[in-house]
């Protein structure tokens, strides 16, 4: 299969240039090793992954050897001997910050709590989002919309063509085994795998689970209410764990980056709702999860718009990793029980509202939260109304529609 270039490899050939260490992270399989083994700028990189039995002994028991050729290196699935990083910090100071390494791993809790302090002021950290869905087409610039709004750009009107369809994008998610399976069966089956393997390998080697169906009950419930304010108490009737269980169940879906936490956006005396909301990294994953076997049930209305919103979430998380300072994404509601706006995204000084509504059109009515939300947030310089159809409008002054294939 050819391999698809990912956005992140400017980003990583950027770091290289400013930093002797740069640690790559993100979830289980969405293309880290991938992107290690084929971005062309390192083809001339050892690379060597701690998933091999022999490279991982070495690694514990004499890892200067292990590094005896003295060029750049890759070290992949790094998490799986945190002590290697000593090693690391002494072959670039050694070599007076020379010596080259990218350190990757999807187990996010050992690479961020040892290198930090290890690596202090030598390393860069990066993190791979799955695909976006504008990456998968080739050509397209990786800034898109949000970049053209940072930038300071108008957003123009027009006619966005595209044959792709909603519900299997959506459905299909971001994993690139998923995303370029040739079937929904394959599709599936990956999907399967992936929570499974998930569940016995990456997070029995992190923490002891006594109740390993629990904890993927507590996934299943997470991922039906995908995009709602969950409450812990009703999480651990679901999942029939104690409510300790599913805070600490919690902490480490969001440490290994499967799941996402967005708090409330308020300014300074805003009395606006503060209880979190929760996103899966991935729409296909959550759509899994949550019992969605096929594209056919995501037409649903009451199902198709919850999972639309994570869709576009992965979109804004893929747009995030490629900045130089890492935006902060919220969501503003005014009060329980009121509309709100889906996102919230603030970055150096400037901040956007995001709604996603799966309709095919949208009218001036459909914008009252949005301009509530710019009306009593000044510092808040656009709106935008991610949709179902195919035309980039002004809806209102400062709301735009924006085409799901566009965003």
């Amino acid at each position: 299969m050819k391999y698809i270039s990912r956005w992140l490899e400017i980003r990583l050939a950027e770091a290289l240039k400013s930093h002797p260490v740069v640690v790559l992270t993100g979830p289980r399989q969405v293309g880290k090793s991938t992107l290690l083994e084929h971005a062309g700028f390192l083809k001339d990189w050892r690379y060597l992954t701690l998933d091999d039995p022999d490279a991982l002994e070495q690694a514990r028991e004499d890892p200067k050897g292990l590094f005896w050729e003295d060029k750049p290196t890759i070290i992949d699935e790094a998490q799986r001997c945190p002590e290697l990083l000593l090693t690391v910090k002494y072959l670039v100071d050694k070599s007076e910050r020379r010596r080259n390494f990218i350190l990757s791993g999807s187990g996010n809790i050992s690479l961020r709590q040892a290198p930090r302090e290890t690596l202090a002021g030598r390393a860069k950290y990066l993190h791979l989002t799955g695909f976006a869905f504008r990456e998968l087409h080739g050509g397209l610039p990786a800034q898109g919309l949000l970049g053209q709004i940072w930038a300071g750009r108008e957003i123009e009107a027009s006619y966005v063509k595209s044959s792709a369809d909603m519900a299997h994008a959506v459905w299909r998610g971001s994993l690139p085994g998923v995303v370029l399976a040739p079937n929904e069966k394959i599709a599936l089956e990956r999907l399967s795998s992936y929570i499974d393997t998930y569940i016995q390998r990456d997070i029995q080697d992190l923490v002891n689970i006594r109740h390993p169906q629990h904890f993927r009950r507590l996934m299943e419930a997470l991922a039906q209410a995908a995009g709602w304010e969950s409450v812990q108490e009703e999480l651990s009737k679901a999942c029939g764990e104690t409510r300790t269980n599913v805070s600490r169940y919690m902490s480490l879906l969001k440490d290994t980056n499967l799941l996402y936490e967005l708090k409330g956006y308020a300014v300074k005396s805003e009395r606006s709702y503060k209880q979190s909301k929760y996103f899966w990294f991935d729409s296909g994953t959550a759509c899994f999860l949550a019992g969605i076997q096929s594209t056919a049930d995501l037409k649903k209305p009451h199902v198709r718009g919850r999972y639309l919103e994570n869709f576009v979430l992965q979109q804004i998380l893929s747009w995030a990793s490629l900045q130089l300072t890492a935006p902060e994404i919220l969501y503003w509601k005014p009060k329980a029980g009121e509309d709100e706006v889906d996102f919230v995204v603030c970055s150096a000084g400037k901040a956007v509202g995001i709604e996603v509504k799966s309709k095919d059109q949208i009218a001036f009515g459909d914008t009252r939260p949005m301009r509530e939300f710019l009306g009593s947030h000044l510092q808040v310089t656009k709106g935008i109304i991610v949709y179902a159809g195919d035309k980039i409008y002004p809806v209102a002054t400062n709301v735009y529609a924006v085409p799901w294939t566009a965003f």
